[in-house]
């Protein structure tokens, strides 16, 4: 579940507009050797979407439909629900672990309470749910024009506190072919991810907003260079794209698949 988690965020600017007919994309990601760390198969059709992890044999599905994510586990046959019911649930049980935190506290004597509180300050507030200072918008500059394999593209570096942390290649909607529609249903899913982060009683800072980015870049990335600390750390690319008619279904869990509650996972 983590590893496809992690393939989302990495890959959220690198979703499409897609058209009624819905289409079929591979995505791809290396690290600084041109070592294939990650490869992504996105479905989309209407106002879902559905990634394939195609590394690791398969084994997880993440489908978005709007108002929830559903994470499915094929080897395991089955599946679990994040939505607005299971953030209500993280946040009651940890609540109740800071109800009984305080409680231990409590029955300390003074000078162990103090130093308790000192060295758990800074946790205790998050779990708290204080608010945090919101991260500043990424800067987008552009570079000129460029091109990425048979995509004419415009290119862009992304700032985030002054650091670069991207450069992207966005080729034109027209190059890619599709509709509005999923762009609709992407901004949507950000949208909700971000719901979800911040929702979460205890949470690091969340980060930027990958529709704050997708807001700033006309037509969408075919090629991104990620930086850290002024250093190539690895990229991501379009591989290919296919529309075709999807199978309503496959937005869908499977028969034969049990749901499962994602709290017995902690």
């Amino acid at each position: 579940m983590k590893k496809i988690v992690g393939l989302t965020l990495s890959f959220l600017m690198l979703l499409p507009l897609v058209s009624h007919a819905g289409v079929s994309m591979d995505l791809v990601s290396r690290n600084t050797s041109g070592e294939e760390t990650g490869r992504l198969n996105v479905l989309a059709q209407s106002d879902k979407i559905r990634m394939n992890d195609t590394n690791d044999g398969g084994r997880n599905s993440m489908i978005f439909l709007g108002d929830r994510f559903i994470v499915l586990d094929h080897e395991k046959k089955n599946y679990i629900v994040m939505d607005e019911a299971f953030i209500s649930d993280v946040s009651a049980q940890m609540n109740d672990a800071m109800k009984e935190m305080e409680k231990q506290l409590a029955s300390l004597p003074p000078e162990q309470r103090a130093m308790a509180e000192q060295m758990m300050k800074g946790q205790m507030g998050q779990m708290m749910g204080q608010k945090q200072e919101a991260p500043p918008p990424p800067r987008v500059e552009s570079m000129g024009s460029g091109n990425w394999q048979d995509f004419d593209c415009e290119r862009f570096a992304v700032y985030e506190s002054g650091e670069k942390t991207q450069e992207v290649c966005a080729a034109g909607l027209n190059d890619i072919g599709g509709a509005a529609e999923m762009m609709q249903a992407f901004r949507g899913m950000a949208k909700f991810m971000r719901k979800m982060i911040e929702s979460m009683p205890m949470r690091a800072n969340p980060g930027m907003n990958p529709g704050e980015l997708m807001d700033q870049i006309e037509g969408f990335p075919v090629h991104t260079i990620d930086y850290m600390n002024g250093e190539v750390a690895g990229e991501s690319s379009l591989e290919s794209v296919t529309e075709q008619d999807l199978d309503d279904g496959l937005f869908g869990v499977p028969d034969g698949y049990e749901r499962e509650d994602p709290m017995l996972r902690r």
